[in-house]
């Protein structure tokens, strides 16, 4: 009997350590890592730090908070703003506004678990750029909670506002971080579609970079018509097209990947700062009414109009209207800016620009025809959104919304699919004849 009583004491404090080491390496397991975030020698705090496959990402309002800042957040944004300058970071977004520099993350900045998580080298880069805009030094760096900080991250190239330049790093090496394009988004689950694969058509380092650009988004809609949005169609026709481009072995980058708007000179700079080598800007189009039969596919170049419909079209396409309301005084802006840029486009380097991009748009003219798309025609027009771009660039206005019975198609996943893979097997097309210089 009394063996008895001793073994059951033993089994039970064996149990007992048993149960303390399993939750004690529990704790350990799912214990939250940290990284120190220093400006300089000063260190602000220790940020929460996650791993997302070989890259760390942090929780940027914990950086903020260790800033001494207080964001504007809610559950797509978080936003900090100090002298008229921002920061802006946008959930399942790959861009971060920091005071007009748009910073490409190789990671979706994402708003889970409690926390916003940005990948850790570009929250630094961003709050580089930041701090520079509103006259404060900046030397921000990561290091191990325990351990000295990494060498303190310096700001990419960018294309900022006229009045605001990052200040000119010391000779200091430059951490460079190359631009990566992120996974793409899953598709809803009403859009499902599965693109046959064609045959590869670019591989090796020197894959040609092509930006997508889905026209308009966040508070401007664009066009809207039967029951469909501009800003919605454009959007999803940019991750169908970005996906058949990277099968064909090309490196699509898209300026949005998510509902937010951008200015029409931050499309431009996006497609400046990754080098690309074609930009092409997805739009919808619409007829006033009375005309509402007008249908079809047309592709538009930077230059002087060549119709009044045209003329009248990049009118409306150079408005960056405001909080979704359509004025007289928007029309007015839009129209001198139009008119100050049939002045520019006399510059001699434009011209150039004109002839590789209408040589562009003809090509894709013909893949279009090819693929029995409803083409309209091939014009040119003064857009804002083309003229900041280094490289030939091409406006799409994939139909129009006005026609109820395009709309429909335009809302339609299979549509664009056939869309899209028009638009892509030109861009193949022309790059091969005009291949990249890398």
């Amino acid at each position: 009997m009394l063996s008895l009583q001793v073994n059951k004491k033993i089994f039970t404090r064996l149990i007992t350590a048993l149960l303390s080491l399993f939750i004690l390496s529990a704790s350990c397991a799912f214990a939250a890592e940290s990284l120190s975030f220093w400006n300089g020698d000063v260190k602000k705090g220790d940020v929460t730090m996650r791993r997302n496959g070989t890259m760390q990402e942090v929780a940027v309002d914990e950086v903020i908070s260790s800033l001494g800042f207080v964001p504007k957040s809610d559950a797509s944004s978080i936003i900090v703003v100090l002298d008229g300058k921002k920061i802006e970071f946008w959930n399942a977004s790959n861009v971060v506004r920091a005071a007009g520099s748009i910073i490409s993350f190789p990671l979706p900045v994402s708003n889970v678990d409690g926390h916003w998580w940005g990948e850790a080298k570009s929250v630094a880069e961003a709050f580089g750029y930041f701090y520079a805009a509103i006259g404060k030094p900046a030397a921000f760096r990561w290091g191990e909670s325990s351990a000295a900080p990494q060498p303190a991250v310096q700001p990419r190239a960018a294309e900022p506002k006229a009045e605001v330049k990052p200040a000119e790093p010391e000779k200091k090496p430059v951490v460079k971080i190359p631009p990566a394009e992120p996974a793409p988004q899953p598709a809803e689950p009403e859009e499902k579609y599965t693109p046959a694969a064609p045959a590869v058509a670019f591989s090796g380092k020197a894959r040609p970079i092509v930006v997508v650009d889905a026209g308009h988004g966040g508070h401007d809609p664009g066009a809207a018509a039967n029951g469909v949005r501009e800003k919605d169609v454009n959007l999803k026709a940019a991750l169908q097209l970005g996906e058949i481009l990277r099968q064909y072995g090309i490196d699509a980058r898209l300026t949005r990947r998510t509902d937010v708007y951008l200015k029409l000179a931050e499309r431009t700079a996006f497609a400046n700062k990754n080098e690309a080598d074609v930009f092409i800007s997805l739009h919808c189009n619409a007829m006033p009414k009375g005309r509402s039969n007008v249908a079809g596919l047309e592709y538009y170049i930077m230059a002087l109009p060549s119709d009044k419909d045209a003329m009248n079209l990049a009118i409306a396409e150079n408005k960056e209207i405001s909080a979704g309301v359509d004025s007289a005084a928007e029309a007015q802006r839009a129209d001198k800016k139009t008119q100050l840029l049939l002045k520019i486009l006399g510059d001699m380097q434009q011209n150039d620009k004109i002839s590789e991009s209408t040589a562009l748009a003809e090509v894709m003219h013909k893949a279009a025809k090819s693929g029995s798309m409803p083409m309209r025609k091939v014009a040119q027009a003064p857009f804002f959104v083309l003229r900041g771009a280094g490289m030939p660039a091409v406006l799409v206005e994939m139909g129009y919304l006005t026609n109820a019975a395009e709309a429909k198609k335009l809302n339609s996943a299979s549509y664009r699919e056939s869309l899209c893979r028009s638009i892509a097997q030109g861009v193949v097309q022309y790059i091969k004849a005009h291949p990249t210089q890398r």
